[in-house]
């Protein structure tokens, strides 16, 4: 037992997870913890049901971004050992990612394993977390919530997220890598949907995603392409499987973004110029016709021309050239579509024009374009 009590000392010490041992009559044997952090509370004890198979494993996930394992030791010593990821140790271990639940999750359930291991020389099986709801709260439980009122970590700052996103509006990649990181260390998201984590990270996902769209906008993007990229994001987000770090795959999304509001730093206020960017865009997918766009605008096609690249110093084909290409990338990226079938809908004659305008433009085919950097 005294080699056990050391073996979970140095365990805390090297996780920053708080420890519990109680035996079957759910008295507490040994605790080993933070000062900071709280006792393990009441109401999660009673959520564990006793006695415990010997070698068995449960996790359970709370709905204040909390959670807990539990190890049953052999029979004869009719111990359990509980490992509590509670607010107070996030926020101590360093680690900016586990303000999201399905990230503190993940860790304790590999912290889990290993603890098991060292246990039992073999890896455990581990069941889908049990989700326990904090939304009824018991005399007890708001007392407790008054007293941590001042440590505990809540939603995200509201002012740093504003200077994220100003980041973002101004295309500015170097800061708003530093500010992402700053927004998201700041404090937790919520839980947007309960007893389900993948559904709560792609819940969150979209909602950034929904910000960094609006932002962008601001920023100087065409709202139909900013609209279309986060419609693709989305797509691409539901069909997701698995995910394994919310804020490698939020900062890939952002910098995206970031880059299309770089690339659109010659946007014009001009409505004219205006028209001509939204005339492109609703064609995107047909040859570029001059004549037939000064017709429906009710402008000379020279008058257009010459407006065009005085205010953009692009013609209209290169501009719509440009964004083409900007398609064509987001299709390589988001889409399984083949080179062929994204030049047919995009309007162009043939793949080999599509190519040789892509490799004009990036330097690069679009099969290598692809290869690099599809989702």
């Amino acid at each position: 037992m005294k080699q056990l009590m050391t073996l979970l000392k140095e365990f805390h010490l090297a996780s920053n997870i708080s420890v519990f041992v109680y035996d079957y009559q759910k008295k507490l044997i040994n605790q080993f913890k933070q000062t900071v952090s709280p006792d393990f509370p009441d109401r999660f004890l009673a959520k564990i049901d006793f006695p415990l198979t010997k070698g068995s494993v449960k996790i359970f996930s709370t709905s204040r971004n909390e959670c807990f394992s539990v190890i049953a030791l052999t029979e004869n010593n009719s111990k359990i050992i509980i490992l509590w990821c509670n607010i107070q140790t996030i926020a101590a271990s360093g680690y900016f990612r586990d303000s999201f639940p399905s990230i503190s999750l993940e860790r304790l359930n590999s912290y889990t394993k290993i603890l098991y291991f060292i246990l039992f020389q073999k890896l455990p099986i581990i069941k889908q977390p049990d989700f326990i709801s904090d939304f009824s709260f018991t005399a007890e439980e708001k007392e407790e919530d008054l007293d941590n009122e001042n440590i505990n970590i809540y939603h995200n700052s509201y002012y740093k997220e504003k200077l994220m996103l100003q980041s973002l509006e101004k295309g500015i990649l170097v800061e708003f890598r530093p500010r992402l990181a700053d927004f998201i260390n700041s404090g937790t998201f919520g839980k947007m949907a309960v007893g389900n984590e993948l559904r709560n990270s792609k819940n969150l996902l979209i909602a950034a995603t929904t910000l960094f769209t609006r932002a962008a906008i601001k920023g100087g993007m065409h709202p139909e392409s900013a609209y279309k990229l986060s419609d693709r994001c989305v797509q691409r987000i539901e069909r997701l499987r698995k995910i394994d770090s919310i804020v490698d795959l939020t900062q890939e999304i952002g910098e995206i973004f970031v880059k299309r509001v770089r690339a659109a730093q010659n946007f014009s206020n001009s409505s004219l110029i205006f028209l001509i960017q939204d005339y492109i865009f609703k064609h995107l997918t047909e040859t570029v016709n001059l004549t037939l766009m000064s017709n429906q605008l009710g402008y000379s096609k020279n008058y257009l021309c010459r407006s065009f690249k005085q205010a953009t110093n692009q013609t209209i084909v290169e501009y719509a050239n440009e964004q083409k290409i900007r398609e064509i990338q987001s299709q390589l990226v988001f889409s399984n579509k083949t080179v062929t079938e994204i030049a047919t809908m995009l309007g162009f004659s043939d793949q080999s024009y599509l190519t040789k305008l892509f490799k004009k433009y990036l330097n690069t085919t679009p099969t290598k374009f692809r290869k690099r950097y599809h989702l």
